[in-house]
């Protein structure tokens, strides 16, 4: 495939859910299939998986703590940043990080500043109001702190590495892409506050990305996606049936984690 838009996806809602779900479904089953079939790739399931090494990153002041895990290899990997939603964690993609374990792929689990581990300066959390949303003003800082540690990393291929944003994140891996440099691949699970800026610059960034939502979620999501559809001729889109936001949509469609892992592979072994 030479580009994302080479299994651009739109799923129409379709009135009667049932047939809407077989609908995706079948997509999903194409779309993996195919995948599968151009990356030809030997999954690493023999032997031992590779064991996590918790890192501490500095950003502003806060302590990003992380988990990187490393696939066994002769020579530098690429590798994907693992990023969460609001009042998330790292934890939610323990399943992702194995699967891109087994196709060679490292993984960077982080909790970025106000969340999970990373709360040395606060922590984010119920009632959400201003002041709970100034604690991830910045937050695209941390995600640059991230690029460049994986970019010096002597086991980890600097020039392929991808990201994985949800919800607020997806806006912050955009951010720091135009700031300082974009990865090799995204994708980008409802990303709420992606903005008009990010939008105009998924072409010119020059690499591919994936956005997934699910079709009843928040009613802006009708025009954002909208927005990405008319701007970007390149982008792959795939719209899924349900009300699931951003890593809940792996809840509720746990193959979208192959998927994804699959996408990579392809996305950074170019």
């Amino acid at each position: 495939m030479n580009n994302g838009s080479a299994f651009r996806l739109y799923h129409l809602y379709n009135a009667d859910r049932g047939e809407s779900m077989k609908r995706v479904n079948v997509l999903i089953a194409i779309l993996l299939t195919t995948l599968v079939a151009a990356s030809d790739v030997a999954l690493q399931t023999t032997g031992p998986r590779p064991a996590d090494e918790r890192i501490k990153l500095e950003s502003d002041g806060w302590e990003i703590i992380g988990e990187l895990r490393i696939p066994k290899s002769d020579s530098p990997v690429p590798a994907v940043v693992l990023l969460h939603q609001a009042n998330g964690t790292r934890d939610v993609y323990i399943e992702m990080a194995a699967l891109l374990s087994e196709r060679g792929i490292a993984s960077f689990r982080v909790d970025l500043r106000a969340h999970g581990e990373s709360t040395n300066k606060g922590k984010f959390g119920p009632p959400f109001d201003e002041k709970m949303r100034e604690l991830l003003v910045g937050s695209e800082n941390d995600v640059t702190v991230i690029h460049n540690f994986l970019r010096e990393h002597p086991k980890i291929d600097g020039e392929r590495i991808g990201f994985v944003g949800a919800s607020y994140t997806g806006e912050r891996i955009a951010r720091s892409g135009r700031m300082t440099r974009y990865g090799k691949a995204y994708v980008q699970l409802s990303p709420g506050d992606f903005s008009d800026e990010s939008i105009d610059a998924v072409d010119k960034s020059g690499v591919p990305w994936f956005f997934i939502r699910s079709i009843d979620e928040r009613d802006f999501f009708n025009e954002l996606y909208d927005a990405i559809r008319e701007k970007s001729r390149t982008a792959t889109v795939l719209e899924l049936p349900g009300k699931h936001h951003a890593t809940r949509i792996l809840e509720n469609h746990p193959e979208m984690a192959e998927m994804i892992a699959i996408w990579f592979k392809q996305m950074l072994s170019r």
